[in-house]
């Protein structure tokens, strides 16, 4: 088996399954993240005027054949804000949307929601008769205020009729108070289902990306969209049904054709980054690799406290042992800094206003290796998800998958070489454009202030 000894996960589904089991110096990252003590609200009531979000009309005739015709194309989409995929992820999320029918079902965990253009795509397939469930951090909620794209598309959910739907097929937004289905944390997840889109059913789509404008214009993320697997789509629904409850759940994980399925939290487990990298021989690559080495390429936005730091020494020690290591990050904070500038890196990051916080950044978190992993020389595999490499995301809602496939990691290890080959500039930094002034002297700045993760 290649995919081994990762997690000792509480939840194993078989392919064969009929039936899933009941159940620079930052100071800014996920780990520090503080959020409202309230606990999850389910928005219903009686039904009310769209607010604020776009007005969207009903498909034309035309259109609705156009439905009939589409289809979710499965695979790896990857966003490049300098050039013209940039736009990939966040098309092809709107479109699956956009082709959904009269009782399909929309689910989307976000840890953030910021775009005015999916209001109005969201709102649309409401109107249409879609059910429409969201669930997204609290604390990200609440900084929007009630003027803000999550505030304007909870209002809209519960207008169309939405009260006089069945129980099981009302739309509703949702938040979490930290973790969904943890203690602390944070709600983390990026993950979105569909029932059906044009004629493709069971649809998941797992990425780095959040449902947010920034996704679109300023970061680097990856979207692995899987269709017409069973498995998959039942595990991903039963962990966004445990969501609203906002109470403790223990680690998933199932099996699907090749593919792992994770999902934190997962307090207490080993370690999966650190599992796959300890399979790692450095020598004896074939038919994969890099001029027999075994290659191991990584685009993580975030190495934080002593998870990043383990992590992160133990890519120092594969590098010293001969593998070929890339590593492109947006923050690394504390030790793993120091390390990382150790290793082949790109800090991919860009200021472009001068105010001393990046705008410009990579959102990835992405492992591929290729070569002697796990017994197998010629091995291909790749880590990929909603998960930054720290201490909190292992008590957060997370997500991800293990792709045991030769195109998976060639594509993902692909666009990590491309990234690591870009070389941004950022403007001069002008500290009087980011610092106020506390008692006539100016305050410290945090150049990752402006970032998602």
């Amino acid at each position: 088996m290649k995919i081994r000894s990762l997690v000792a996960a509480s939840l194993v589904v078989g392919v064969g399954a009929a039936t899933m089991p009941s159940s620079a110096a930052g100071t800014s990252t996920m780990g520090t993240v503080n959020q409202s003590s309230t606990r999850a609200v389910q928005i219903a009531g009686p039904e009310v005027p769209l607010l604020y979000g776009p007005q969207v009309p009903t498909l034309a005739a035309s259109a609705k054949e156009s439905k009939k015709r589409y289809r979710v194309s499965p695979g790896i989409t990857l966003s490049n804000p300098l050039n013209g995929t940039r736009d990939d992820i966040n098309a092809k999320v709107t479109r699956a949307i956009n082709h959904t029918f009269k009782k399909a079902k929309i689910r989307m965990a976000s840890w953030n929601f910021d775009s005015w253009a999916y209001v109005g795509a969201l709102t649309a397939a409401h109107k249409r008769g879609v059910s429409v469930r969201l669930i997204m951090s609290r604390q990200m909620a609440n900084a929007q205020g009630s003027r803000g794209p999550y505030a304007a598309l909870r209002r809209n959910l519960m207008g169309s009729g939405n009260g006089s739907r069945p129980a099981n097929r009302r739309s509703w937004f949702k938040t979490c108070d930290h973790s969904c289905r943890g203690k602390g944390g944070a709600m983390h997840s990026k993950f979105f289902i569909f029932s059906q889109s044009g004629k493709s059913k069971k649809i998941v789509m797992n990425t780095s990306a959040n449902l947010t404008a920034a996704a679109k214009r300023v970061q680097w993320n990856d979207l692995y969209t899987a269709v017409g697997r069973d498995i998959t789509y039942r595990a991903y629904n039963k962990v966004f049904r445990q969501m609203p409850a906002d109470t403790k759940q223990n680690y998933h994980q199932y099996q699907d054709k090749g593919i792992t399925l994770w999902f934190y939290p997962a307090p207490g487990q080993p370690d999966i980054v650190m599992g796959m990298l300890n399979q790692v021989q450095c020598d004896g690559a074939k038919k994969a690799g890099v001029k027999g080495k075994t290659s191991i390429r990584v685009a993580q936005d975030v190495f934080n406290n002593k998870r990043g730091e383990t992590i992160a020494r133990k890519l120092l020690a594969l590098h010293r042992s001969g593998c070929s290591v890339r590593v492109v990050y947006s923050q690394a904070v504390g030790a793993s800094r120091s390390i990382i500038k150790r290793l082949p890196n790109n800090h991919l990051v860009q200021d472009r206003d001068g105010d001393c916080s990046y705008d410009r950044y990579l959102h990835a978190k992405i492992l591929a290796i290729s070569g002697n992993y796990g017994g197998n020389p010629s091995e291909r595999i790749v880590l990929n998800g909603s998960a930054n490499w720290s201490a909190t995301a292992v008590k957060s809602d997370e997500q991800g998958m293990i792709i045991d496939r030769d195109s998976a990691e060639k594509k993902y290890a692909k666009w990590v070489n491309e990234m690591y080959n870009i070389h941004l500039k950022s403007a001069p930094c002008d500290p009087t454009l980011a610092a106020e002034r506390v008692n006539g002297r100016m305050a410290a700045f945090d150049p990752y202030a402006e970032m998602e993760h």
